[in-house]
């Protein structure tokens, strides 16, 4: 009788957890289903289909402290990301660019990383440069950017760099090249891009240059933050994965995955970076 009884209560529980939000559902599963779009090394699938990347280690950690093991992955393309998420084939999908007008469309996470630009240089950073304005305020300094990516041509251009100071080149090899050949001062690529770049390359002739001033547009928003997004509805998901990522992020484990991914101080949230003021209009 009170193995019966047992069982009728498991399946009240399985009953109310289908009927539940997504958070109760993902508990009583163990299983949250994520949306990605192949992107290393944030969040990809290896050649053998495991999910994984700096994304996805830290989103396994939190969830393990909810009691929910298992990653169920959705591949889609960057663009159907959040579509999915609204059509819940998906349930959280990894960091993007916190946006006001996405804020309109989900719920962010509080902010997991700052993706900036950077810029590789030469060994020893011979013309200091640390800043978009530290290449304008020299018009014989060049500045190597790729074709077809506008984003950070348009940061340069915004701090003072002048279309002739640009290098365009067709691909990252060559941008790193140039900088050798002295055909450059510099390469900025994506920050994480680079980091991983320079790491592959190995090279002893570049490096990184540290520090490097983002963009001030003047309006004192916080630019470049991203994270994880949940249905705007999925409120008691959201707020658990914030409490435990916070606290995560102010630890050696979460430091020593930052610099496994390529992920270096720079892109670190600072204080007072919140999912809040990056979603302000």
């Amino acid at each position: 009788m009170a193995a019966i009884s047992a069982l009728s209560l498991l399946s009240a529980a399985a009953i109310d957890a289908e009927a539940g939000d997504t958070l109760a559902k993902a508990k009583a599963s163990g299983t949250l289903r994520v949306g990605f779009a192949n992107e290393a090394p944030l969040a990809y699938a290896t050649p053998d289909g495991e999910l994984t990347g700096f994304d996805i280690e830290v989103l396994r950690h939190v969830l393990a402290d909810m009691g929910i093991k298992n990653l169920e992955g959705g591949l889609t393309n960057f663009g159907g990301l959040i579509p999915g998420l609204a059509a819940k084939r998906f349930d959280i999908i990894p960091a993007i660019y916190i946006r006001p007008n996405r804020c309109k469309q989900v719920a962010f996470v509080e902010p997991l990383y700052v993706v900036g630009d950077a810029i590789a240089v030469p060994k020893g950073n011979p013309k200091k440069l640390h800043s978009y304005a530290d290449i304008a305020k020299d018009p014989s300094l060049k500045l190597a950017n790729t074709a077809g990516g506008t984003g950070l041509r348009d940061n340069a251009k915004a701090m003072g760099v002048k279309d002739e100071q640009i290098v365009t080149i067709p691909d990252d090899t060559s941008g790193y090249a140039a900088v050798k050949a002295g055909r450059a001062d510099a390469y900025v690529n994506v920050a994480i891009i680079l980091e991983t770049q320079l790491r592959h390359l190995n090279d002893d002739s570049l490096e990184r240059a540290h520090p490097f001033a983002q963009p001030d547009f003047g309006d004192g928003k916080p630019r470049g933050l991203a994270s994880y997004a949940v249905r705007l509805d999925d409120q008691d998901l959201l707020a658990e994965i914030n409490q435990r990522l916070v606290a995560f992020r102010d630890t050696p484990e979460f430091a020593a995955l930052m610099d496994k991914y390529a992920l270096t101080k720079d892109e670190a949230v600072k204080p007072g970076m919140t999912t809040e003021k990056a979603c302000t209009e």
